[in-house]
Parts: structure tokens; C-alpha cells; sequence
């Protein structure tokens, strides 16, 4: 709007109109070139969610959260990327969103902690009991983590950016925090909430407790390794549900 004025002052008058329709000519061009590098920069490494138009990130940790079935007993499974050049260990809470008035107010809540290295891609599990009321069905959930990086994150090897989530609370933290902080955006910004399909026919009891269940870490990729031939985004073994965002 600047520019468009300049144009209607005569620079005879106004010698200085001549800077401003030269700044105000740059500037875009300056930002349509911003863009054009940010768009097409090269990864540094390969871009395993490439086939996925929409993840969850908390600082440089991406990842998607799905459910899996393991010898008859339903798993959250958390598969993941650092998208930076030094490790970090991460942690994911999953817990079902609205929960005081949601049927799915009796689904536990479900943490993954996760050690990865630098670039590596991979999938952490842990198991999650589904009442059977729930077995079948698609609940929502909301989704928080929290990312650490003892040495820093370094620079950027993978650009593309995902939703970011809030900061999951500590363990410490008691219940009623822990849902003030999730929901009302306590502990660093309110969660992103997803659509999630629980499996049928699985144990709905007697799992252990996510929070106090290990978690099985399989690395599928990490740096020094072979690039993989083909899309990137179907190496290594892929969930078959799927993570809606809401």
C-alpha cells in the first residue's frame, strides 16, 4: 500500500519517494525469494513422514502417535524423527481429550519415553489396556511431549516442520495439574488433539499400566546408515491406522 502511494507522489516534489518505491519493489521480490530457498533447501538426511501430510513436533522432534496390536494386547505406538544433528530424549503423553464428559473418560493415560540419536528415525511401544466399552471405536485424544537435548540442538538436518504440540508435564506433577497443564495450556501450550481407531479383541485389563510399562525402542534408521532406495516415507515398517487431526 506503501509502494502503490509512492507511486502517486511526484518525485520532483519529493525526492525521497524514489527510496521508498525501490524498497517497497525489493521487499517482495526479497520474500519470493525467501520462500523459493525455504521451499526447495535439501534435507540433510532422508524424510521418513514424506508420504505424510500432517505430524506432531515439539523442538525438532517429530513423530505421529497410532495404536498396534501385540500378542493380543493394544500398544501406542509413537514413531518418530530428530530432525536435528544432536540427540534428544523425548517424552509423549496421550490422554483422551474432554475426559470429564467424553464415554472414553475411563481410557488410561498412555506415556512413551524415547532416546534418539541424532537423525535417527524410529518406533517406541508401549502397552495401553482398552476397556472393552471402548474396543472398536475411533476416540479423540490430545496429545503433549516434551523434548530435551542435553548438548543442544545443533543445526537442522530435516526442515520440514509438523504441528507443534504443548509440553507434556512432568511426573511429578499431580493429576489435577497435569490436566490444568495439558488442557489449559499450563505447561506451554495447549495439546493437538487426534482421532484415534482402538483395536477390538484385545486385553483390556490386565496390560500393565502404561505409565509404569517399559517401552520397546526400535531404531529403523539412524545417521552412518544406508539411504534406502524408493520413497522415503515407506521404509521401515508402517502402522496400519492412521492419526486424524482435529
Amino acid at each position: 500500500m506503501i509502494g502503490a502511494i509512492s507511486w502517486m507522489i511526484p518525485a520532483a516534489n519529493e525526492p525521497a519517494t524514489w527510496w521508498v518505491r525501490i524498497i517497497t519493489l525489493c521487499t517482495p521480490i526479497s520474500v519470493i525469494f525467501a520462500y523459493w530457498w525455504i521451499r526447495n533447501r535439501k534435507d540433510l538426511v532422508p524424510d521418513f513422514f514424506a508420504e505424510r501430510e500432517h505430524f506432531f513436533e515439539k523442538e525438532g522432534f517429530a513423530f505421529f502417535v497410532t495404536t498396534e496390536v501385540i500378542e493380543n494386547t493394544c500398544h501406542l505406538a509413537v514413531t518418530y524423527q530428530n530432525r536435528c544433528e544432536r540427540a534428544c530424549d523425548a517424552f509423549v503423553i496421550v490422554r483422551t481429550a474432554e475426559r470429564l464428559l467424553a464415554p472414553q473418560r475411563h481410557l488410561t493415560d498412555a506415556k512413551v519415553s524415547i532416546a534418539c540419536g541424532p537423525g535417527a528415525y524410529g518406533k517406541s511401544f508401549v502397552p495401553w489396556a482398552i476397556p472393552l466399552g471402548l474396543q472398536g471405536k475411533d476416540v479423540l485424544v490430545d496429545v503433549a511431549a516434551k523434548a530435551k537435548y542435553p548438548k543442544g540442538r545443533g543445526k537442522m538436518l530435516r526442515y520440514r516442520v509438523g504441528l507443534e504440540v504443548g509440553t507434556a508435564p512432568g511426573s511429578v506433577t499431580s493429576d489435577l495439574i497435569k490436566v490444568l497443564g495439558v488442557f489449559a495450556g499450563i505447561h506451554g501450550g495447549r495439546s493437538a488433539r487426534a482421532k484415534l481407531s482402538l483395536p477390538e479383541n484385545v486385553v483390556s485389563t490386565n496390560a500393565p499400566a502404561p505409565g509404569a510399562a517399559p517401552t520397546k525402542n526400535t531404531i529403523l534408521w539412524k545417521l552412518g546408515d544406508h539411504i534406502p532406495n524408493g520413497p522415503v516415507g515407506s521404509y521401515g515398517t508402517q502402522p496400519e491406522t492412521d492419526t486424524f487431526f482435529a
